[in-house]
C-alpha cells in the first residue's frame, strides 16, 4: 500500500522573504472609466543561479494565503471569481510610506514611495493586491511586467484580493505592523 505524503505547509512569510518580495505599484481604469490602484507582489528572478519553481511557488502561495488572497481570472478571460476583500492589509503611516501586511507574521512589506500612487490608494480607501506564484526580474520593463501578468493569469497563477488601506497614527515606521 502507497501513502500518500501531505503537501508541505504553506508558511508566513519570514522577515527575509518579505525583505526579497517586490512590489510594482500601478494605476489604471476601469471600462467605465473607474481609477483604481492595484500592487503586484513577485518574488524576484536571481540574476546569476537557478531557482526551486516549486519551492517560489510554495513561498509564494504562503504570501497569496497570508493576504487572503484567491486564484485570479482576467477579466478578457470570462466571466470568474471575484476577488476576496480583506481588511486592513495594506497602511499608510505618517510621512506617507506603504505597508503591506500579512496575517500570522508581524513583519510587513514596505512598498517603494510614490505619491501619486499613495494619494490614490488614500482617496480611494482600497487598493488591488495581485500575487505572482512565479519570479519576474527585479528590472523587468513595463512591457515584460505586462507578459508576465498576461501569461500568468492564462496559467492560473496569479492570486488577488482587494484591500481596505488603513491610515496610522502610530508613527511606526520599522518593517513591524503599526
Amino acid at each position: 500500500m502507497m501513502s500518500e505524503t501531505a503537501p508541505a505547509p504553506v508558511p508566513a512569510p519570514t522577515p527575509g522573504l518579505i525583505a526579497q518580495l517586490q512590489a510594482r505599484t500601478a494605476l489604471d481604469h476601469t471600462a467605465q472609466g473607474r481609477t483604481y490602484a492595484s500592487l503586484l507582489i513577485t518574488y524576484p528572478a536571481p540574476q546569476f543561479e537557478d531557482v526551486d519553481q516549486a519551492e517560489v511557488e510554495r513561498l509564494m502561495h504562503g504570501v497569496a494565503l497570508t493576504l487572503g488572497a484567491v486564484p485570479a481570472v482576467l477579466p478578457e478571460a470570462g466571466p470568474g471569481r471575484a476577488p476576496s476583500f480583506s481588511v486592513d492589509r495594506v497602511s499608510i503611516v505618517p510621512g506617507g510610506e506603504t505597508l503591506v501586511h500579512f496575517c500570522g507574521t508581524p513583519w510587513s512589506l514596505r512598498v517603494a514611495r510614490s505619491q501619486g500612487w499613495t494619494r490614490v490608494i488614500s482617496d480611494l480607501g482600497r487598493v488591488l493586491l495581485v500575487v505572482g506564484l512565479d519570479e519576474l526580474s527585479p528590472v523587468a520593463s513595463a512591457a515584460e511586467v505586462d507578459k508576465y501578468i498576461e501569461a500568468a493569469g492564462a496559467a492560473d497563477r496569479l492570486y488577488a484580493t482587494v484591500s481596505s488601506v488603513a491610515s496610522s497614527a502610530t508613527g511606526h515606521h520599522a518593517l513591524r505592523r503599526p
